[in-house]
């Protein structure tokens, strides 16, 4: 039941999970990679590295959180507009829509007959018609099952326990330097990708290594990028 649960809202902890790494470590990295070239300098990128990481941690969790509860709701609104638009017509014009019916299903392989057949057939039940009209002829994917504020909130913590991890060694560390910062916060972040790609097979069962390879690609290679970004402002 529980994993059941989880695979719900999968695609959010995937989401919020990879974009909360990538976006955090991306300030440790770009700072990493402008170059610690002073002790006065190394301090002062090392407290900018926990301030602004800490300022786009919650920002950005909330923004991505917010983003995805507005997605799912304008996507619920929109298919049920046109739900009602397209319930209308077979009411309506409900001969026009058997014609419909018929030739969506001809070009599903159906013979005329057999098609013929299933549309009357589906006329005799509103609910079902409409619902095939919805997926076959609007090809629309029913979103009314899902909840917006669970979905928003999954991506909301999974952004910010994820995004948390490249920053924990600025927050503990107290000798308060930033190459072994950095060091840590790199080995937090592949440690990070792993147990998404773990996660993701786990729930998926797709195969084990291309789990983990495809999680920590994509996520190691957006890291690198930063890294390599930041060398462009060296100190």
């Amino acid at each position: 039941m529980l994993k059941e649960k989880f695979a719900e809202y999968f695609k959010e902890v995937i989401y919020g999970g990879i974009d909360g790494i990538v976006t955090t470590f991306a300030v440790v990295s770009g700072a990493a990679g402008a170059s610690l070239a002073s002790d006065t300098t190394s301090q002062i990128i090392f407290f900018s590295v926990l301030l602004f990481g800490l300022a786009n941690l919650c920002a950005d969790a909330a923004s991505m959180g917010l983003g995805n509860f507005l997605s799912v709701r304008s996507e619920k609104d929109l298919y049920n507009v046109e739900r009602k638009k397209e319930l209308s017509l077979l009411r309506t014009q409900p001969e026009q829509e058997v014609v419909d019916t018929i030739r969506i299903m001809q070009q599903k392989g159906f013979s005329e007959v057999d098609a013929t057949t299933l549309a009357g057939i589906y006329r005799n039940n509103e609910q079902y018609w409409l619902d095939f009209m919805m997926t076959h002829e609007q090809e629309l994917a029913d979103p009314r099952s899902e909840n917006e504020i669970f979905t928003g909130l999954a991506t909301f913590f999974s952004f910010m326990v994820f995004g948390a991890i490249p920053l924990l060694p600025f927050m503990l560390q107290t000798t308060g330097d930033p190459a072994t910062a950095f060091m840590y916060s790199s080995l937090g972040t592949f440690g990070a990708l792993v147990t998404l790609g773990l996660l993701k097979w786990r729930v998926v069962g797709a195969n084990f290594l291309a789990s983990l390879f495809e999680v920590v690609a994509v996520g190691g290679t957006a890291a690198i990028l930063a890294y390599f970004v930041g060398t462009f402002f060296a100190l």
